[in-house]
């Protein structure tokens, strides 16, 4: 991996290898996200929505139906990130057309892949059925429209278009920072290089989840509430409120933003170093 560089989840990247190459990539990332910081998503997503803390048999249930979604969502998001940079390059100053676009990259990813399959995982969990099982039920509740337009879709929407903000743009632009600040590529020993870089990422990883956290925790808690209980938007506020008041948007903050910290270290860390070794392989062919 290079390390005399930041990388960044961008445009650039995108278009620097093949529409297929880059979804097998962000597979990669997410499969190795999925499988580090599950856990801990899950435990908040519980504690969010009222339940106690998953067992050790539920602690990946509803795993691979996430992978699923997510992956679709992120591919979605970072498909859909290059497209919008390309369409409004040379209208609006860089860093600001990054910025806006990474989040509304959010918005699109929740609303057309991520809310649906997210929604019967979190109903699965306070039900006590299997996935496919909460998928039937709701259905025959009611009906594909609850499922295609579940509770929970418009404050999911809300909780992504930070977080993605945070993947797509604020990560990169912290490390970039601190690139500036520390730079790695002066030390001398190869294995230390590689280790300062590694360090760079991981800190840049959780100062930006100390921001992503705060700002997309009530939705994602609204969110919870919501796909747990199968109530509409202004029924989740209100049970919230009178349950915990302020605080009760933020239960669950802790645990989620340390699953947001090793998800912005995972997923762009894994991204990236994938993307440079099939760069670097395609350069010696």
């Amino acid at each position: 991996r290079d390390t005399t560089r930041p990388n960044k989840m961008d445009a650039e990247a995108h278009d620097r290898v093949g529409r297929f190459e880059r979804v097998g990539i962000i597979c990669a990332g997410v499969s190795a996200d999925m499988l580090v910081n599950y856990p801990l998503w899950i435990s908040a997503k519980r504690i969010s929505a009222g339940l106690t803390l998953p067992t050790l048999r539920e602690v990946y249930k509803g795993s691979g139906s996430l992978l699923f979604a997510l992956g679709p969502m992120i591919i979605a998001q970072d498909t859909s990130l290059a497209l919008m940079l390309h369409a409004v390059d040379g209208h609006l100053e860089p860093t600001t057309a990054h910025a806006t676009c990474a989040c509304l990259s959010g918005a699109i990813g929740a609303l057309t892949v991520g809310a649906q399959v997210e929604g019967v995982i979190t109903r699965a969990h306070a039900t006590k059925q299997s996935v496919w099982q909460a998928t039937c039920s709701t259905y025959r509740t009611g009906g594909l429209l609850s499922i295609v337009a579940p509770h929970g879709a418009l404050a999911i929407a809300g909780r992504e278009i930070p977080y993605a903000g945070c993947l797509f743009f604020l990560s990169g632009w912290i490390r970039e920072r601190l690139h500036e600040a520390w730079p790695v590529a002066t030390v001398s020993a190869e294995h230390s290089t590689a280790g300062g870089s590694v360090l760079r990422d991981m800190l840049a990883a959780v100062l930006t989840a100390l921001v992503a956290g705060p700002l997309s925790q009530p939705p994602a808690v609204v969110a919870a509430h919501q796909q747990a209980h199968a109530v509409s938007l202004t029924a989740a506020f209100r049970a919230i409120a009178l349950s915990g008041g302020l605080g009760g948007f933020y239960s669950g903050l802790l645990a989620r933003t340390g699953s947001l910290a090793g998800s912005l270290f995972v997923m762009p860390f894994t991204v990236e170093t994938v993307q440079q070794m099939l760069e670097r392989r395609r350069a010696q062919s």
